[in-house]
């Protein structure tokens, strides 16, 4: 009876304390019963509660791919001679970071930006760059666009043209959020932001071959054999045709052998594509303001008829067969000692270094006519990085603008062509001890003087490449005798007029 009773208090103080027991352990316990321990068994599960026994235990879990090992506190109870072990199992997925791939159209040199590509992928796994290789024409861009498959960021395209067709996304919110790039440290020039802006919003990152546009090229050896004095060289147009008479020689048949400078070389035919039109610039006024165009005027004439003087000088047919005798040589005649004087890009030094290295040459500030003498002028321009209002990946776009603004890019761009990259604090230690000291000179000229010039230019033309052909045809018209320079400079202006109308849809 006494067992009895003890039975009956035990089963009511279990339920009190409502245990609940596992199927294992009801079984547990009816075996111990049978075998004449139960009684003292069921006393002991009623008896003080026991004290938790701490154990620690480790547990693998993989976290982003990475196996570590993690040490996950377990509980275990022990009750009479049972233990409950609770224990937790976490499972962690491991993925692989996405991949975003964006296609870049960056122009010439293919070979440097495929470089470039690949190291910007290497620096950022999760972005796969595709780069084509075609040229970024005007109209191929324009192709994509209405297809509605363009590419995410291009370049060496007509910039301003784009932007005021609406094709390209303003870039103001991202770069005053950057802590890479910046409109106001001056790291990258003012005026070359400027470059890229239409009314008041920025729309590309200055990146790539941005020194000054021009510079006026003087072969020293060839100056010396016509006993011109290189340590006082011309500075207005007056006196550069003076030179290039006395320097330019014929064979006995009367061909050209050297020329003293072949005025619509290289860079003097150039309107677009990072190259504004420079001849207004040398003569002190802005062709186009607030969409309006400013070029049937005296200025236009001066130097149209300049242009015919050197080509009368020695003639359109001449200056034709030395053009084309010259194809495929790097900078024509003036990069393999041939001709005395030549207005050229950035590139100029370093290329005709390769091309001629046993000669010397100098560049310096390009002329002003003689009523403008003493003036030091430059013109900003270059190549930035543009992303494409429709672009479906503008941000890791974005992302590559910058990094073509970085060391990385700006190194592998100095190797192969001799670009200086865009920014101040990279010119600073860039290493140029691979160059001769004449050549690493010429080379920063172009940086420079654009910090040093008196002027510094740039055009915002919303249709730059169609100045360039109405330019060609106005210089053209004129060297061939097929018009005055009064008339190509109106008809210029007429022929401009209309198109920027087309353009923006105004009527004036």
């Amino acid at each position: 009876m006494a067992r009895a009773r003890g039975d009956g208090l035990t089963r009511g103080r279990c339920e009190m304390r409502n245990i609940s027991f596992s199927r294992r352990r009801v079984l547990v316990q009816g075996a111990m019963v049978a075998t004449g321990v139960g009684a003292a068994a069921l006393l002991g599960a009623c008896g003080a509660t026991p004290t938790p026994q701490v154990i620690e235990k480790e547990v693998t879990k993989i976290v982003e791919g990475t196996p570590q090992v993690v040490k996950e506190t377990v509980i275990v109870e022990k009750q009479s001679t049972v233990e409950v072990v609770k224990e937790v199992t976490v499972q962690v997925q491991a993925s692989a970071p996405a991949v975003t791939t964006i296609e870049w159209w960056p122009g010439w040199p293919e070979a440097a930006m495929v470089a470039i590509a690949k190291r910007f992928e290497e620096k950022n796994p999760d972005i796969k760059v595709n780069v084509v290789s075609n040229y970024p024409e005007m109209q191929a861009v324009l192709a994509a666009v209405a297809a509605g498959k363009p590419p995410d960021i291009l370049a060496d395209v007509p910039y301003m043209e784009l932007i005021a067709r609406g094709v390209i996304l303003p870039l103001d919110e991202r770069i005053n959020t950057s802590t890479e790039v910046s409109l106001t440290d001056g790291d990258i020039r003012k005026e070359l932001w400027e470059v890229f802006a239409w009314q008041g919003k920025h729309y590309g990152i200055p990146s790539v071959d941005t020194a000054g546009r021009e510079g006026m090229g003087f072969n020293l050896n060839v100056i010396g054999e016509a006993g011109l004095d290189a340590n006082n060289l011309p500075t207005t147009w007056e006196d550069v045709f003076e030179w290039h008479q006395k320097i330019t020689k014929y064979d006995s048949a009367g061909n050209l052998s050297i020329i003293g400078m072949a005025v619509m070389a290289e860079r003097t035919p150039a309107c677009s594509y990072g190259d504004p039109w420079m001849w207004p610039h040398m003569w002190g006024f802005k062709y186009i303001e607030n969409n309006k165009y400013s070029i049937d005027r005296p200025e236009t004439v001066e130097f149209l008829n300049v242009i015919k003087q050197f080509a009368d000088s020695v003639g359109v047919e001449k200056l034709d067969g030395l053009s084309q005798a010259m194809q495929g040589i790097s900078r024509g005649a003036f990069g393999i000692g041939k001709q005395g004087m030549q207005i050229t890009y950035p590139s100029g030094p370093a290329g005709v270094w390769q091309s001629n290295p046993t000669q010397k040459y100098k560049f310096t500030y390009v002329p002003v006519p003689a009523s403008r003498k003493g003036k030091k002028i430059q013109t900003a321009g270059g190549h930035a990085g543009m992303i494409m209002k429709d672009s479906k990946n503008p941000d890791p776009s974005f992302k590559l603008a910058v990094y073509l603004t970085q060391k990385e890019a700006c190194d592998i761009l100095f190797e192969a062509i001799g670009w200086i990259g865009v920014r101040k604090s990279w010119q600073a230690q860039v290493d140029m001890s691979r160059y001769p000291s004449d050549v690493a000179e010429n080379i920063m000229f172009f940086q420079k003087s654009l910090d040093e010039a008196d002027e510094v230019w740039y055009n915002n033309d919303p249709i730059e490449s169609i100045t360039e052909t109405e330019w060609g045809k106005a210089y053209q018209g004129v060297m061939y005798g097929k018009m005055t320079a009064k008339e190509a400079a109106a008809t210029m202006e007429a022929n401009l007029t209309k198109e920027l109308q087309k353009v923006l849809g105004t009527s004036g």
